[in-house]
């Protein structure tokens, strides 16, 4: 596929996730549903993940960053 026809798709994605994100989905359920995409890279669907926590309360972000750092000292 082309870059013009993964722009698209990857830009709809992006909509889909702050959508979900919006309407309360929780990160897991989004998280769940960006892994199963099986037409983008997986350099694709970690920039989806990466957009979808950066949407995430700052508090909770935070929060979860520490707890795993925490589990790999």
């Amino acid at each position: 596929m082309s870059a013009t026809h993964d722009r698209p798709a990857l830009a709809s994605y992006r909509d889909t996730v702050a959508e979900r994100m919006r309407a309360g989905d929780t990160f897991g359920e989004v998280e769940d549903s960006i892994d199963q995409l099986a037409e983008v890279t997986a350099d694709q669907k970690a920039a989806l993940w990466l957009f979808a926590f950066s949407l995430r309360d700052p508090a909770e972000q935070q929060l979860e960053a520490r707890a795993h750092l925490a589990s790999l000292i």
